[in-house]
């Protein structure tokens, strides 16, 4: 099997972060922020199959595949003092793991970093469960989507068959969303923040509001200044997470 994520900073050190991508997005999403901390924390960054062109026959078929497929290494890599950072849909895929460990596990992990992302109430209801990508959205609708959200340099939409291979990457990203099957059980004992830009026009304070109802042990909202993609083009919650970071190595 294809690793199942990107490897950075010291593997010695005390805390690590796992990082989820957004949809339409990859690890390398993650990059600048992992840098941000690597001599305080390795980052394992996790990555859905098929962003590249000729895998796409290693595309998860639906949600609950696509969790199946970090399971593994997730578990293992939940060994020491972890964060959980996830953006956008990338939330519900490492909500839906955390749920997924044995209690004792779950003990590792200090918090989960939600951002931008919809509650999981919010987006189990917006589920409509198609049989395959594309059928209920269209190419031209996901690529509508593609240019609303933001997080795309103006140029790509110069180059057609970039354009076309993006929104091929993002409706089969978007079908994990519309599969979605919620984990079900108490909720989870580990704190929970809930960041977002506040200028963010594909989020609402109800898709968000719900996540009080996921996190038995608090959750937290914090807004940042900028739109859905602030977390990779603002440094304010970078700042933030770094001195996180150091809190949780200072416990150590």
């Amino acid at each position: 099997m294809p690793q199942t994520y990107l490897r950075v900073g010291n593997a010695d050190a005390p805390v690590r972060l796992l990082a989820f991508h957004h949809a339409g997005g990859s690890a390398s999403s993650f990059l600048p922020i992992a840098q941000i901390v690597q001599m305080e924390c390795e980052s394992l960054l996790f990555e859905l199959s098929g962003r590249d062109e000729g895998e796409r026959e290693l595309r998860s078929p639906d949600f609950t595949a696509a969790v199946e497929r970090f399971a593994a290494d997730f578990r293992a890599a939940v060994d020491r003092p972890t964060i959980i950072m996830a953006h956008s849909m990338g939330a519900i895929l490492a909500h839906h793991l955390v749920g997924s460990l044995a209690p004792r596990q779950r003990e590792a992990i200090r918090v989960v970093v939600v951002s931008s992302a919809r509650s999981p109430r919010s987006a189990e209801r917006l589920a409509t469960m198609p049989a395959a990508p594309f059928k209920t959205r269209t190419r031209e609708s996901v690529r509508e989507e593609l240019g609303r959200y933001g997080g795309c340099p103006p140029e790509l939409f110069d180059d057609p068959e970039l354009v076309a291979h993006f929104v091929d990457v993002l409706g089969h990203d978007l079908h994990l969303a519309d599969t979605y099957a919620p984990v079900g059980g108490q909720p989870i004992g580990i704190p929970y923040l809930v960041w977002y830009g506040t200028e963010d026009e594909a989020l609402t304070v109800e898709d968000m509001r719900s996540w009080d109802d996921e996190s038995s042990d608090g959750v937290t909202f914090h807004g940042f200044p900028g739109g859905h993609f602030y977390l990779f083009e603002r440094p304010e919650a970078p700042t933030v997470l770094r001195r996180l970071v150091a809190e949780i190595v200072a416990e150590t």
